[in-house]
Formats: C-alpha cells, sequence, structure tokens
C-alpha cells in the first residue's frame, strides 16, 4: 500500500473516531443535562464540569493533531519541491558541463 492511499485510510479512521467521540460526549451530556433539570445534584454539577473539560481538553487535542498533520505535509511538501529543484539543477549542470567539453573543443 502506498503512502497515500495509506495516509487516506488513516485519516478516514481518524473520522470516524472523532465521529464516535463526539456522539459519545453527546448523549452522556444529554443524560447529565437531563438529570441536572430534574433534580441538580452537587455530583450531577461535578459529572457536567468533567464533562465539558473533557470535551474542551479532547477538542483542543484534535486540534493540535490536524495542525501536527498540516504542518508535515507541508515540510514534506517544500521536501519534495527542494528535491526535484536539485535533480533539475543537476541535469542542467550535466548538460552546461558537456557544453563547455563542446566548447572547449572548438578552441
Amino acid at each position: 500500500m502506498n503512502f497515500l492511499k495509506t495516509t487516506q485510510m488513516f485519516a478516514k479512521i481518524d473520522i470516524l473516531k472523532d465521529m464516535e467521540y463526539l456522539t459519545d460526549i453527546e448523549m452522556l451530556s444529554t443524560l447529565v443535562l437531563d438529570q441536572c433539570k430534574k433534580k441538580e445534584t452537587t455530583t450531577l454539577k461535578e459529572m457536567s464540569s468533567a464533562i465539558a473539560r473533557i470535551f474542551f481538553y479532547v477538542n483542543s487535542l484534535q486540534v493540535d493533531r490536524r495542525m501536527y498533520d498540516k504542518a508535515m505535509s507541508q515540510y514534506r511538501e517544500d521536501r519534495n519541491r527542494a528535491v526535484l529543484r536539485a535533480r533539475r539543477v543537476e541535469i542542467e549542470l550535466e548538460q552546461v558541463k558537456k557544453d563547455l567539453e563542446k566548447f572547449k573543443k572548438v578552441f
């Protein structure tokens, strides 16, 4: 399996994991909120706060991961462009060397 297909597969898996997490956190939040509406207790308030903190923490991790992936992709593109430029310059250099040798023979 090539790099692009592997990367795309992992991206799809990450999206599915994110969807599952969001569904679970939404279900849990709704259950706690419904119980708070019936009878708010200290335990339910703490649970509600903990769920909110977990949500924001995981969201922060997800944003960090996306930024890391984006940065790595840009670094890869930059490296690939540099390699292509170097190859092109090497080809041009060889051509210039050949032209120089022809020029030397003429004079």
